[in-house]
């Protein structure tokens, strides 16, 4: 998921945990509904969570790409280069189909980021067991020590991606569910809802 996209989500939820955490009469409403100030802190714990897992990644990859939309040139950067080992194993095991296939690079490329790194495991954990693909590959520059460069890469992409992914996922479905609520129980109250950024 683009970086600005996650920015903006996590924009509007702080507001309205803010929002709801600054005014009175909102938490009493919504404490009607289970609701209470302790709920919304939690939320807030899980919006910290997320936001914390973005700060990581940005100084993890920061050095290399630079501040602005660090992840998502890490994430184009990892791509770039399983598109290249992809290309290049079509050329190296032309018309023998079940190397191609044991290395899952037969057909078109899965459009999903969980899809894409998915298949580049398969690729890289597949060509470990492979030694005789290993050294074809090896003629055309791959060498063990490239894979194993780009494997480590891969995994790291994978990882941070997951858990990132994983912890938004949940608190945005927590906030629709608080949205809801909101709406609610502040249905009388147009001012309220907009103190919590929901129109």
């Amino acid at each position: 998921m683009d970086g600005k996209i996650i920015a903006t989500k996590l924009h509007r939820i702080e507001n309205a945990i803010s929002g709801t955490l600054d005014n009175p009469e909102i938490q009493t409403r919504l404490s009607v509904f289970g609701y209470t100030s302790e709920r919304i802190l939690k939320g807030k714990q899980m919006l910290d969570k997320v936001s914390h897992l973005m700060t990581t990644n940005v100084k993890k990859y920061g050095s290399q790409y630079g501040a602005t939309g660090v992840q998502d040139k890490f994430l184009d950067a990892t791509y770039a280069r399983y598109m290249v080992i992809v290309k290049v194993s079509r050329v190296a095991f032309k018309g023998q189909t079940n190397v191609l296939t044991s290395l899952g690079v037969v057909g078109e490329r899965p459009r999903s980021l969980s899809g894409w790194l998915r298949s580049a495991k398969i690729l890289y954990s597949n060509l470990s067991e492979m030694p005789d693909a290993l050294q074809v590959l090896a003629g055309f520059g791959y060498t063990a020590e490239r894979l194993q460069e780009e494997l480590s890469e891969k995994s790291a992409a994978q990882q941070s991606t997951q858990q990132r992914d994983e912890a938004l996922d949940e608190l945005c479905n927590r906030f629709s569910d608080f949205r809801a609520i909101a709406r609610i129980a502040l249905y009388d109250d147009p001012q309220l809802l907009e103190a919590l950024g929901i129109t």
